[in-house]
């Protein structure tokens, strides 16, 4: 029974992120944003909302799991790159645009220290998240204010209805979101301890994988249509949002000892500077998005 929820959980994260974007982006055009917005501000992060509320939930149950929340905000930066990135490039190349790279690698970068900090400090709380917080709002502050004026893309699915009606897509995608969170952490850590896998390997893998889905969608179907600037915008705007964004509610949520997981860690670290590279040579090839892949398959198989 407890694999049937954890795929209905999986199932209503998915059906409601993809419910909340596709709405989402609807709007947005209503609204006359770039794609590059999109990607990064709706997109990023409205396919980020799995992971916050899986985390959230985890952090918020009558026992909290830590390892599954940090795990899964690790574990998703990981996929997000090696898995996504890879998998998206080698359906067509991306192009990396140079100008909007030096202010978003930036605040990946950022992220990444941040989060270093953070669990050598060995120590989460409100403070931290309200300073995360913040540093997020004024990251989409300044992505909204220098946004470019880039050509219009076609969203996957068209919703071609009202505002209200819109509005109502995105709330029943976000309820979606947060009772597929809810049956997923508690289903997996009842897999865990049946099968006597620790939560944190639980939240690095499966539930990192299943909440990573949305982005999974998103950007393949903006790989098919040649849309770099979506595709690219929506894995570097999950992965700052990630961080800030989730380990910041987080904070704020409660108080928690950082689990310490320094291996994987590490492996987002290469993997981030690996992207950072990318983005100074202006693409990522499709020999890069297949070694992208290849690593993370050796990734999680060390991780078992």
């Amino acid at each position: 029974m407890s694999y049937l929820l954890f795929i209905l959980g999986l199932a209503l994260l998915v059906g409601g992120g993809e419910l909340l974007v596709q709405s989402g982006i609807s709007l947005a055009h209503k609204m006359h944003l770039s794609p590059l917005v999109i990607g990064i501000m709706l997109m990023g992060v409205g396919t980020s909302l799995p992971e916050l509320s899986a985390s959230l939930n985890a952090m918020l149950s009558s026992h909290p799991s830590p390892g599954i929340a940090f795990g899964n905000v690790i574990g998703s930066n990981i996929s997000n790159i090696l898995f996504i990135l890879g998998l998206s490039a080698l359906i067509h190349p991306i192009r990396i645009n140079h100008e909007n790279f030096r202010r978003d690698g930036l605040f990946i970068l950022l992220s990444v220290i941040m989060l270093g900090i953070i669990m050598a400090f060995g120590y989460l709380d409100s403070i931290i998240g309200i300073f995360l917080l913040l540093f997020i709002t004024g990251y989409f502050i300044i992505c909204y204010d220098k946004q470019e004026e880039q050509e219009a893309t076609k969203p996957h699915i068209k919703l071609n209805k009202s505002t209200w009606t819109l509005i109502l897509f995105a709330a029943l995608g976000i309820g979606a979101i947060v009772y597929g969170a809810d049956l997923l952490v508690d289903t997996a850590s009842k897999i865990a301890d049946t099968f006597g896998i620790s939560k944190s390997v639980m939240g690095l893998t499966l539930i990192a994988f299943g909440t990573s889905l949305p982005e999974v969608t998103v950007s393949t179907v903006a790989a098919i249509h040649k849309q770099s600037a979506i595709a690219f915008g929506n894995v570097i705007g999950s992965n700052i949002s990630n961080v800030f964004l989730i380990i910041g509610a987080m904070g704020v949520a409660r108080s928690t000892a950082v689990p310490q997981m320094w291996q994987s860690f590490g492996v987002m670290c290469a993997a981030t500077l690996i992207l950072l590279l990318c983005g100074i040579i202006g693409k990522i090839p499709r020999i890069v998005g297949l070694l992208f892949l290849f690593f993370y398959g050796l990734y999680v198989y060390t991780l078992f």
